[in-house]
């Protein structure tokens, strides 16, 4: 898949930041901030960075100091730390009411994403070689398009899930375009989110991009956890095939949904 180029809120991580603010995804952001205040998003993360860092995931992120909860780990300092000015923004935005940009919305819950498919992974004994990216910063033009690839399918998962009990309202999906060519979309963007919410749930394409990248994978169900209140059979059920079509290890979903519901 081919990200945007950014220019002003260009890419598909901007526009994930501009849908957390409009509330698309239901409870998203009521989910998110019990999870960073010491609930399951908090101490998942935590159990992987281990004391003092020294765990698997504070030791790919260069960490050092007191794991107290991701916040403390993964905001601290820079020294490639990709995710610590999302992360910062998007705290703050839920915690204590702050004001952020899209940009740093879009990019703190990518970042998050990473650290529980990351948590996930380490947890059921798959150690990645490398941080995914979000949670470190590209080094690259091509691990650039990665991320913004990935923050494409990660909307595409967040869409597809609020539909999973049915249509996504056609006055709700106005609003939000409106919103976006107010923010100054690109215009290729601001398209394809037209097309996602206006279409039919079709999750074909986005378990494609997914399937065979187990981080990736991961991102994409948490996303979608996040993305619905799962009350209904036919969210359940949804979640029970996403499962299936990207071939995710069932420890690592249960731990997901832990963190995620907890």
């Amino acid at each position: 898949m081919r990200g945007a180029e950014r220019s002003g809120m260009g890419g598909f991580s901007d526009v994930l930041g501009a849908l957390l603010e409009s509330q698309l995804s239901g409870g998203a952001a009521e989910k998110l901030k019990r999870g960073l205040q010491g609930g399951g998003l908090e101490r998942m993360l935590s159990q992987a960075l281990g004391d003092g860092g020294s765990g698997a995931l504070g030791g790919l992120l260069g960490g050092s100091g007191g794991a107290a909860g991701m916040l403390g780990q993964l905001l601290g300092g820079s020294g490639g730390r990709a995710g610590a000015g999302g992360l910062e923004a998007l705290a703050g935005r839920l915690l204590g009411g702050g004001s952020a940009s899209p940009r740093d919305l879009g990019g703190g819950l990518m970042s998050l994403l990473g650290g529980l498919a990351m948590a996930a992974m380490t947890q059921g004994g798959r150690r990645p070689a490398r941080a995914p990216l979000g949670l470190r910063a590209p080094e690259t033009p091509d691990e650039e398009a990665e991320l913004e690839s990935a923050a494409q399918v990660v909307l595409m998962a967040m869409i597809n899930a609020a539909k999973a009990d049915g249509r996504i309202d056609p006055q709700e999906a106005e609003r939000i375009v409106g919103q976006l060519d107010r923010q100054g979309a690109d215009p290729e963007v601001r398209d394809f989110v037209f097309r996602e919410m206006a279409g039919p749930l079709d999750t074909g394409p986005m378990v494609a991009a997914a399937r065979g990248n187990p981080e990736l994978a991961l991102q994409v169900y948490a996303a979608s956890l996040l993305a619905v209140e799962v009350d209904t059979a036919a969210e359940n059920r949804y979640l029970d095939e996403l499962q299936r079509a990207l071939e995710l290890p069932p420890q690592a979903v249960e731990q997901i949904e832990r963190s995620i519901k907890a």
